[in-house]
């Protein structure tokens, strides 16, 4: 703990005078960076949950600062921390820590440009994961968030209505990993919310967020198609038909599904065949950590 105070006095000291140049903007975000290598580093899971902390309480001050949204942390672009809307209006930061036994905490910011303010305001994110009763139907917000590493955002307008869906991962535990389809908007006073009843599942049910639990170890693919405009994803499927709702049983079956974008909704689409260009890598093939 007494690390942690001078760790953000020190944060404090540096910040708090080093916004009068593009080199003092440049040293605020390399601080960040080296308390995110920290992170990156720790030996083991209370360490890193400590120094999880620490690179949690100098990202919140550095972007307590940036009012204006000037600064790129290109570095947490580069390790998949940070995504953002084309327009860098939103940028989204997660990322997570694996207890010893296998279940996993998120962390995470949205510092958002709110135009009745005309300034970026920035919100914490607290996993209150266990909290949420019937997560595919919950709306929640930064303070009892749903958490998940999110890798993907994807900008959407219909009528006058903005919102992003994002893709993401949760370890969820030794058993079985999620994956998710989410969506952020902001409310009226500028806040963050999560869940809407924008997606219809593979029953044609209208749910608030999609869930996709699989066997650990396995990989899902889940990601979204600029030139289809759709979202593509293995189907799953248990790996005997007596474990039917068994989740920690299911694993991709060789078979895609999509949701496409229809009359403002997110509609599921089964057995789609997938394009792949190949000129152009798969960054989300991976299953992040």
């Amino acid at each position: 703990m007494q690390k942690r105070k001078l760790t953000i006095v020190f944060l404090f000291f540096v910040f708090g005078a080093a916004l009068n140049s593009a080199a003092q903007k440049r040293t605020i975000q390399d601080s960040v960076q080296n308390l995110f290598f920290e992170f990156a580093h720790a030996a083991n899971a209370e360490e890193k949950m400590q120094s999880s902390i620490r690179f949690s309480d100098g990202l919140k001050t550095a972007l307590q600062l940036d009012a204006k949204g000037a600064f790129a942390f290109d570095s947490l672009k580069k390790y998949k921390v940070l995504i953002q809307t084309p327009d860098k209006d939103v940028k989204v930061f997660t990322w997570d820590v694996e207890a010893e036994d296998g279940t996993h905490t998120f962390f995470g910011f949205v510092h958002a440009y709110i135009k009745k303010l005309k300034k970026f305001e920035t919100y914490q994110l607290t996993d209150k994961s266990d909290g949420v009763r019937d997560p595919e139907n919950a709306i929640v917000d930064n303070t009892n968030w749903f958490g998940a590493y999110y890798y993907q955002i994807i900008p959407v307008k219909y009528k006058k209505k903005k919102y992003f869906v994002l893709l993401g991962w949760d370890g969820n535990n030794r058993i079985s990993n999620k994956r998710l389809i989410d969506v952020l908007y902001l409310s009226d006073k500028g806040f963050p919310k999560f869940g809407a009843p924008i997606f219809y599942n593979e029953q044609m049910k209208l749910k608030k967020r999609i869930i996709f639990e699989f066997q650990a170890g396995l990989f899902m693919s889940l990601k979204y198609e600029e030139s289809n405009d759709a979202i593509l994803f293995d189907h799953l499927s248990p790996s005997n038909p007596n474990l039917i709702g068994e989740y920690s049983f299911y694993g991709p079956d060789f078979s895609y599904d999509m949701m496409k974008f229809k009359d403002g909704k997110w509609v599921y689409i089964k057995d789609v065949l997938p394009r792949n260009d190949k000129g152009k890598p798969d960054k989300y093939f991976n299953t992040p950590k």
